[in-house]
C-alpha cells in the first residue's frame, strides 16, 4: 500500500539466468536445451539457442554503448537487486520500496528464446514449460503477493491450449503471456489459434499480449532498423508499441473478440497514448471495408475493446488524462516495470500518485480496481488459484 492506496502492478519482471533451462527443462530436451552464457557485453543474460543467440544483439557495438548510457545511472539503484541475483526476496524487497501489495510475474528473456521461428514446435513449447515452472516455483516464495504468469507460443496453437491448461491448473498461473509478433508466418487471428482462445476462455485466465527488444523471428518490426544508424534507440521505441498495435487490432478487426465474448486480454508494456487514435482508425477502416470482409463482426472494433480489453500505461506517461478523457478510467493498469532499468524504481508509485493530471478515482482503478478485473482476483483472491 502507497500513501492509503493498494496496488497491483500488472507486470513486473524476473531476471532468467541458467537455472531455467538447466534445471527445469524436460530431459528428453537436454540435446537442444539453450546454452547459457552468463552476462553478455550489453550487460543483460544471454544464450546460444540452436545456433543462434538471444538477445540477437548481445554482442553488437551499437547496442553495447547505448545500453551502457542507460545503465550507468542505475549501477546504484539495482547493485544490491543484482548481487541477490534478482530472486524473490530482492523483488519482495523492491516492492515494499515500492508500496506494491501484488505483482503479476512476467518473462523478461524466455519469450526471446522461443521467438526463434524455426524451431521445431515441441521444443518451443518445452522451453515454455521450463520457464512456467522455474516462475511457479520463484512465486512460491510469496504466494499471495507473487503471481505468476506463464507463456506459450504459437508455433502449435494446440500444444500452446495444453500448456496453457496446465500451467494454470497444475502450477497456479494467473495469465497467458504472448508475444505480439507473427511466429513462423502464423498470426494471433490465425482461425487455428482458436484453439487456444477457446482454453484461456474456459480457463478464466486472460490473455497478455507483451513485447520485447529482443525479438528474433523474421517478421519483426524493428529488423528495419538493423545495421542503420542509432538501432538501439529505434529498436525499443518502436519494437513494444508498433507490435502492440498490430496484435490489438488482429484481435479486434480478426474475430477473436466477436468469437470469444468472455475472452479478457491485455496490452502490456507499450503505453496508451497511441490507443484513441487506433481505434478511431480502426473503426474508420472497419467501417469502409468491412462490409466485404470475410470475418464478420458485429460491432465496430473499439466496442470490442471496451468490452473485454485493458491496456497498460507508464507512471509519467505524458498522453495519459488524455487517454482517460477518450477511452475512461478502466481498462487502464500500471507497471514500474522492475526491475529493468529503464523504469523509475524505487519511486514509481509514488511519482504516479504526485500526478497533478490524474484524478484520484483514476488513480485508485488504475492502481488496483483494473487489475482485479483484468486478472479476476475479484474472483479468484490472491490466496486461491483459478484451478479448474
Amino acid at each position: 500500500m502507497k500513501n492509503g492506496f493498494r496496488v497491483i502492478d500488472s507486470d513486473l519482471h524476473v531476471i532468467e539466468q541458467g537455472a531455467v533451462f538447466a534445471e527445469y527443462l524436460d530431459p528428453r530436451y537436454r540435446a537442444v536445451a539453450p546454452d547459457y552464457l552468463g552476462w553478455s557485453p550489453a550487460n543483460f543474460p544471454h544464450w546460444r539457442v540452436q545456433g543462434e543467440l538471444i538477445p540477437p544483439w548481445s554482442d553488437w557495438p551499437d547496442v553495447v554503448g547505448p545500453q551502457a548510457a542507460l545503465d550507468r545511472p542505475a549501477e546504484s539503484r539495482f547493485r544490491e537487486v543484482r548481487r541477490q541475483g534478482y530472486d524473490a526476496a530482492a523483488t519482495l524487497a523492491a516492492m515494499d520500496r515500492e508500496g506494491i501489495d501484488i505483482g503479476v510475474m512476467y518473462r523478461t528473456f524466455a519469450h526471446m528464446i522461443v521467438s526463434i521461428d524455426r524451431l521445431a514446435p515441441d521444443v518451443a513449447t518445452a522451453y515454455c514449460a521450463a520457464f512456467n515452472d522455474w516462475l511457479a516455483d520463484y512465486c512460491a516464495a510469496a504466494p499471495t503477493r507473487l503471481r505468476a504468469a506463464a507463456i506459450v507460443s504459437l508455433h502449435d496453437p494446440e500444444l500452446a491450449a495444453a500448456e496453457a491448461r496446465r500451467a494454470v491448473t497444475a502450477k497456479g498461473h494467473v495469465a497467458i503471456v504472448l508475444l505480439p509478433m507473427l511466429v513462423a508466418g502464423r498470426y494471433v487471428h490465425a482461425p487455428e489459434c482458436d484453439v487456444l482462445w477457446r482454453e484461456c476462455e474456459r480457463l478464466g485466465v486472460p490473455v497478455a499480449f507483451h513485447g520485447t527488444s529482443g525479438g528474433a523471428g523474421h517478421d519483426y518490426v524493428s529488423n528495419r532498423f538493423i545495421k542503420h544508424p542509432n538501432f538501439r534507440t529505434l529498436n525499443h521505441a518502436a519494437s513494444f508499441p508498433l507490435e502492440l498495435m498490430t496484435a490489438l487490432g488482429a484481435v479486434l478487426v480478426g474475430g477473436v473478440c466477436e468469437r470469444f465474448p468472455a475472452l479478457r486480454l491485455a496490452v502490456l508494456e507499450g503505453n496508451c497514448g497511441w490507443l484513441p487514435w487506433w481505434l478511431d482508425r480502426l473503426d474508420d477502416q472497419w467501417r469502409k471495408y468491412g462490409a466485404g470482409e470475410a470475418v464478420k463482426l458485429a460491432s465496430r472494433p473499439s466496442d470490442y475493446f471496451r468490452r473485454q480489453c485493458w491496456i497498460g500505461t507508464d507512471v509519467d506517461e505524458a498522453l495519459l488524462p488524455m487517454v482517460i478523457d477518450r477511452i475512461g478510467n478502466d481498462r487502464i493498469v500500471l507497471s514500474v516495470d522492475y526491475p529493468h532499468h529503464d523504469g523509475p524504481f524505487p519511486n514509481g508509485i509514488a511519482s504516479f500518485l504526485d500526478r497533478a493530471d490524474v484524478d484520484l478515482d483514476s488513480k485508485r482503478k488504475i492502481l488496483w480496481d483494473n487489475c482485479t478485473r483484468l486478472y479476476r482476483f475479484d474472483a479468484f483472491p490472491p490466496d486461491q488459484s483459478p484451478r479448474t
